[in-house]
């Protein structure tokens, strides 16, 4: 099932007020007493944040539950939507500081607003809350989920290293660290939903692939708009990546499909650490199709999370996946990458 672009984002206003809500009501009840809160909780209210984790919670335990439920049921959905969008702001501030991007959602970072030990001090600080939020579904397979994608998360922050390092990255290493960055936190929104929702291990399953498929596409996206993009689709400025000597799966496959100069260009600047301008290893990612193969395997686990998705019932809240799905695109760069 194909819903068309113009659908827009729109549809998720009311999910969105009251995801926004929802994490609101759970911040300032857990931090009325602590000095943190006036930090915090402009954080979490950036009206550029697309609350896309949660999103994806709400409307995959609705495609599978149905769209009613008691107030019992909805609280345990609220305190789950706020463990995974907290889990996740909590590791994009202690990321962003060792990073060292100044730049989050158009704002100052966290760090650069505050001060890096504010920064870690918040994060870590909210990492732990969000195991008390889990304890709230009275589902320990939920805590169990939550608790493995913040193992996850904090062992990708430590491999991250490697990928600005003068090491030459690995394809088996570039995408068990992309599962640990960014897949895996997806797959526990898809699953721990499923699990509120059902016992039905097939269904379960099912949810947890296109956890899987949804967060592997989401992220090699966000690799290939960091060599191709402006500061609109990044909220950070062009050819930071390149600069930062940031090793991608485009990288990786542009050192292979380089020819003699081109390998010579790239190992100079990424192992041997050698001044190069951006635009030129730019031109040599592009020229040597590895960005254009990159985004074709983009679309292809787009298609992957999109056939799991067909297996569900079709429902408002099922077509609203297929929209997220969407969005996952390179609509406004068709011309240069494909033509």
């Amino acid at each position: 099932m194909q819903v068309t672009e113009a659908d827009g984002f729109e549809v998720f206003d009311s999910d969105r007020e009251l995801i926004q809500s929802w994490i609101v009501e759970v911040i300032e009840d857990e931090y009325q007493n602590s000095m943190m809160k006036d930090m915090i909780l402009p954080f979490f209210a950036n009206a550029k944040a697309k609350k896309l984790r949660p999103l994806i919670i709400l409307n995959m335990f609705r495609t599978i539950y149905g769209e009613e439920y008691n107030q019992n049921v909805r609280d345990k959905v609220k305190h789950l939507c706020a463990a995974l969008e907290i889990s996740h702001n909590a590791s994009l501030m202690i990321d962003d500081v060792f990073d060292k991007d100044i730049v989050r959602r158009g704002k100052n970072a966290f760090h650069v607003e505050f001060g890096t030990f504010a920064a870690l001090s918040a994060g870590y600080n909210l990492s732990a809350f969000v195991f008390d939020l889990a304890t709230r579904t009275d589902n320990h397979q939920i805590v169990r989920e939550i608790g493995k994608v913040g193992t996850a998360l904090s062992s990708a922050l430590f491999m991250s290293k490697d990928l600005i390092s003068r090491k030459r990255v690995s394809r088996e290493y570039f995408m068990d660290l992309l599962y640990r960055k960014t897949s895996a936190l997806f797959v526990s929104c898809s699953k721990t939903a499923a699990l509120l929702a059902s016992d039905d291990e097939q269904v379960i399953e099912a949810a947890e692939k296109f956890g899987e498929y949804f967060g592997t596409a989401y992220q090699l996206r966000d690799d290939v708009l960091a060599i191709i993009g402006n500061k609109s689709d990044l909220g950070k400025p062009p050819h930071s990546d390149i600069t930062n000597r940031f090793q991608s799966l485009i990288t990786i496959e542009a050192m292979d499909l380089a020819d003699e100069d081109q390998y010579k260009i790239l190992r100079e600047f990424y192992q041997l650490q050698k001044d190069r301008d951006p635009e030129l290893i730019q031109d040599i990612l592009i020229d040597t199709g590895a960005v254009r193969k990159v985004a074709e395997l983009t679309l292809e686990y787009v298609e992957k999370a999109r056939e799991i998705l067909d297996g569900f019932d079709q429902s408002a809240s099922q077509q609203k996946l297929h929209v997220l799905l969407n969005k996952i695109n390179f609509n406004k760069y068709n011309s240069e990458l494909f033509d």
